[in-house]
Parts: C-alpha cells; structure tokens; sequence
C-alpha cells in the first residue's frame, strides 16, 4: 500500500509543476532554470546520500556499463524531461501540455512490453491507440478563431512545435519510468536521484551556452518566483523522485504507469486555476480520447511481470 501511495503523490507533484513550469519560464530561459534546478538538487541530495545506509557503498560498486546506462537515465528523465517540457510550454498552453502528459501510461505500456518483455493485453493495445488519437486531435486544436490567417497560421504552428516538444519530453519521462525500475531495486532513492542530478550538469551545460547565451539567472526577480522555484526544484528533484523511486521498486513497471493518469488531472486544475485558461471543444475531445484510453489501461488484467 505504501508504495502505490508513494507512486501517487509523486504523480501529483509531477502533474501540479507542468503549469508551474511556465510561470516560471516568464522570467528565466528554460536550460537556465534547468541547470539552476540540477545544481540546487545535487547540493541538497549530497547530505541526503552520505547518510543514507549502503548508498555510497552501492555507488562505488557501480560497472562501467551501469555508469553509461545511468547516465542515459540523467540524459532522458532529468535533462530532456526538463528541458523540452519548458521549452514546449513557450509555444503551448500549459492545458495542452497537461493532456499530452495523459498519454505517459500508454508510452509506458509500450516500453515496459519492448524493453520489459512485460505483458500487454489487448485492452492495453486499443489504449495505446486511444492515446495516440486524442494527441492527434490536439493538434488541431485552434488557439484562437479571431485575426489575421496568417496570424493563426503562425500560431497553430508554434503550438505544434509546442505540442511535439511536451510530447518528447514525456516520451523521456516514459523511458526514464521504465529503465529507472532496474536501478532502483539496488541503489537507494536518494543515491540514486543523486546521481541522476549531478550526472546532468556536464549534459546541460551545452545547451545553456547555445541556446541561452550563457547561464542567466534573475537576480531582481520578486521573492515569489524563488519560492515557487523552490517548490519546484523540492518537488520534482527531490520529494517525487524519491517517491517515485521507493514505489517503482515493488510494483511492476507497467502498473506504475497507470498511476501516471494523475499527471494530466493535476495539470489540468492548476493551469485553470493559477493561469486562468480554459478548453476549447477540439482540447475536449482530445482529452475524452485519451481519458478512454486511461480507463481501458486502468481496467485491464495485471499484467504478467518478469520479475
């Protein structure tokens, strides 16, 4: 019971700091705020590591083959997962990056049965395709039905650029969710998540360079923004991953992300509450596809699990 409890708090945290995230993004560049966010964190979980039981001695015991593979986990579920949902939520309404996210659990299926040999029923099948029709529909969601065409033209291709820019991120969120169950069967939560973090730095780096033109940090910001960029560095870097983390390590890869339906739902209420913006009828019946095909996911048969 615990770990299902674990997993879902940490979905909540996810879900609730998508629409968070462009408040954010208002006042410093995506990769700035994202290398901000991995330093922070490395600081704050190296304490955590040192006292936590087994956690340096598992780190040392590492392969060189384990070191590459968790590497590409910083690379998938930490920088691309951070950066490409920041900059997709330039283009895209924090809404639409909310229903994108819905699709995480039909990703994981699919991973979890293509690295995970675990099983997918048929009822997973018609999810997966459910998901994929509701992203589809999104996209032809208009973001405003006044002004100029070529105004709009403009605006819907942003949003498409957008929309595939959220949508990759949570592709490496899914990959991340899948490959991250192996490791945290040994290396405990906050070892672990250390690792992930620091190991993101040298990655980000680059891209802070070319894309903003060197780290910028915004030092006459107002006090609110440090503190709700200090809730989300708490809670994405730290409290949800190590929830995540302690869950994942009991429960099968591919049930774990059926809990991920809670992402879009928090994303959804914070975005109208906090951003003020609201659905159109297309968002709606994108969001009824892949809200049918959550339900499909969740009422289908346990799946047989290889562990």
């Amino acid at each position: 019971m615990r770990a299902y409890l674990s997993i879902i708090l940490a979905m909540i945290m996810i879900g609730g700091n998508i629409p968070l995230g462009k408040l954010i993004i208002e006042t410093v560049p995506p990769t700035s705020f994202a290398l901000l966010r991995f330093v922070s964190s490395t600081l704050l979980l190296l304490p955590l590591c040192m006292m936590e039981p087994n956690g340096l001695q598992a780190i040392r015991g590492l392969r060189p083959r384990q070191w590459a593979e968790i590497t590409m986990l910083s690379l998938f579920g930490v920088v691309f997962f951070t950066t490409f949902m920041l900059i997709g939520l330039r283009y895209t309404p924090a809404i639409n990056a909310g229903i994108i996210s819905s699709s995480l659990p039909a990703v994981i299926a699919i991973l979890s049965f293509l690295i995970l040999r675990e099983y997918i029923s048929a009822r997973t099948v018609a999810s997966i395709a459910l998901a994929v029709l509701g992203v589809a529909i999104l996209n032809f969601a208009n973001p405003d039905s006044h002004g100029p065409a070529s105004s709009l033209n403009q605006n819907q291709n942003a949003i498409w650029l957008g929309n595939a820019l959220v949508f990759t991120a949570i592709f490496s969120e899914a990959l991340f969710a899948v490959l991250s169950r192996r490791y945290a069967a040994f290396i405990p939560p906050w070892s672990l998540a250390l690792l992930v973090h620091a190991l993101a730095i040298p990655i980000t780096i680059p891209l802070v360079i070319s894309l903003d033109g060197g780290f910028q940090l915004p030092m006459q910001a107002p006090l609110s923004f440090w503190l709700l960029a200090g809730y989300y560095i708490l809670t994405a870097s730290l409290f949800s991953f190590y929830l995540w983390c302690y869950g994942v390590k009991s429960v099968p890869a591919s049930i774990a992300g059926l809990f991920t339906a809670l992402v879009p739902v928090t994303s959804l209420l914070v975005a109208i509450i906090t951003l003020g913006e609201s659905l159109s009828g297309l968002q709606i019946a994108g969001l009824s596809s892949i809200f049918l095909s959550l339900w499909l996911g969740l009422s289908s048969k346990k799946p047989k699990s290889t562990y």
